[in-house]
């Protein structure tokens, strides 16, 4: 079943929009009374009946609701600081939005060599990832800041850590306890500075190790999701 993405759902009516619309009519080729399915990026996965197609306006006649999820299970946020190439970054949204992870917040450290990223980009990537493997909670994708400011925000979280190469750590995997919500920083190339560290664990972070490998930073992000994605469906 060919499966869309819209957050523009009025009544019983879904609106495909812009490239969404044009991938529905132009790469697709789907016409007027096809059977659809529909992600809303919110917990809903809906079926649905095309009923009006233009090139960048599809409108879906909503039918019924196949499956609902009332909140993100793998209750993990990831921040993780920019690679300097940016197709790292892009592979680890691919990958956390195919694990389900409820947010993610790109980071600039002192020793970042990339300060920005196309954020709109890396949304599009999220939506492929959720309709190709069905999550029905799409990642909430934060505009980028620095750790610092990152680190004086407020932010409601039951666990807090910070993954680094200093020092003796524990494993995330004896630490993190199941089913609570959780935040994890993930460091750039050449890693936090101890200043940063410091800042982190004054702020509560609790540091951790994720193995006894020097990871990437895309893939030690990949390795906190999928570690956590583990315990919590274990």
């Amino acid at each position: 079943m060919k499966r869309f993405y819209t957050n523009n759902i009025q009544g019983n009516i879904a609106f495909l929009e812009n490239e969404e619309a044009l991938h529905c009519s132009k790469v697709l080729r789907c016409r007027i009374n096809d059977k659809v399915e529909i992600l809303n990026g919110n917990g809903a996965l809906l079926s649905g009946q095309i009923s009006n197609i233009q090139k960048l306006d599809v409108q879906i006649t909503i039918i019924g609701k196949i499956k609902e999820q009332i909140e993100n299970a793998n209750r993990i946020s990831i921040g993780i600081c920019l690679t300097k190439n940016p197709a790292r970054i892009e592979w680890f949204v691919e990958k956390a939005t195919e694990i389900g992870i409820v947010s993610i917040f790109p980071l600039v450290s002192e020793r970042t060599e990339k300060q920005n990223i196309k954020l709109e980009r890396l949304q599009n990537i999220i939506i492929s990832a959720a309709k190709q493997s069905g999550q029905l909670h799409f990642p909430t994708l934060h505009t980028t800041q620095s750790l610092k400011s990152f680190l004086q925000e407020t932010y409601q979280y039951e666990q807090k850590f910070i993954a680094h190469c200093e020092d003796e750590k524990q494993q995330l995997k004896n630490v993190y306890q199941r089913d609570k919500n959780a935040i994890i920083l993930i460091g750039p190339e050449g890693d936090f500075t101890k200043e940063e560290i410091a800042i982190a664990i004054n702020k509560n972070y609790m540091p951790i190790s994720l193995g006894n490998s020097i990871l990437r930073v895309e893939t030690a992000g990949v390795m906190a999701c999928a570690i956590i994605n583990s315990i919590n469906n274990d």
